[in-house]
């Protein structure tokens, strides 16, 4: 089961005080994701991954911990849009306003990862075009990652699988079988190589659906 506490939070930005909740305990049971998207009932907790001051607008994971230039970026207008924009579900937006933070901070592997989050959240309230952009967010993002020799995944091929699920997802399939072939060139451990011949499978199919790690693994049985 999931256990949730509330507290109170003192923003690291505007000083004001404001009530969040976060996660004191949870599990997860199944397959998660071929883009690693944990199953239940960790699925659930994402509302909790991400605390958003109802004062100034700063995005966090913590609010109480401050990230280098936060006070630059929260007042920008690039900041401020994000922040309020019609077109994602403000969870997203929350997700997407702290990717924001990352970037300017020059941690372009987190910031991938909240755009990742952000598309998530977008998948789970039926905005499709704003969980593509939130993908297509997330493979720019780790490009620049890959750029400044930064990881965002450890084994090898496992970057490579993780963007080709972003990418066929975003339905943009050529460059998703061509990272698909990168990943193998690498020589990759049994299971991410079934992934992306499965990937493979997906991308020939215009197959632009949610699959999980489980059912790459059963297809190559």
């Amino acid at each position: 089961m999931t256990t949730i506490l509330r507290e109170e939070k003192v923003c690291a930005l505007c000083g004001k005080i404001s009530e969040h909740s976060e996660i004191g305990s949870t599990n997860a049971f199944g397959s998660p994701d071929l883009d690693t998207r944990p199953p239940e009932m960790k699925r659930s907790t994402i509302g909790m991954w991400i605390q958003a001051c109802p004062f100034c607008g700063y995005c966090a994971p913590n609010i109480s911990g401050i990230i280098e230039r936060a006070a630059e970026v929260v007042r920008s207008d690039s900041y401020q849009q994000q922040l309020n924009d019609p077109e994602f579900p403000k969870l997203a937006n929350a997700f997407l306003c702290f990717s924001q933070l990352q970037e300017f901070a020059g941690n372009f592997a987190g910031a991938g990862w909240a755009s990742v989050y952000a598309a998530w959240v977008c998948d789970d309230a039926g905005f499709e075009m704003a969980a593509r952009k939130c993908r297509l967010s997330a493979v720019n993002l780790w490009q620049k990652a890959k750029e400044k020799g930064q990881r965002f995944a450890e084994q090898a091929g496992a970057e490579e699988a993780i963007l080709v699920d972003l990418l066929r997802r975003a339905g943009q399939f050529e460059l998703a079988l061509k990272i698909c072939e990168d990943g193998l060139k690498k020589s990759p451990e049994k299971t991410i190589i079934n992934i992306l011949q499965y990937q493979k499978r997906l991308i020939n199919n215009a197959d632009a659906g949610r699959h999980t790690v489980a059912e790459a693994i059963k297809g190559k049985r």
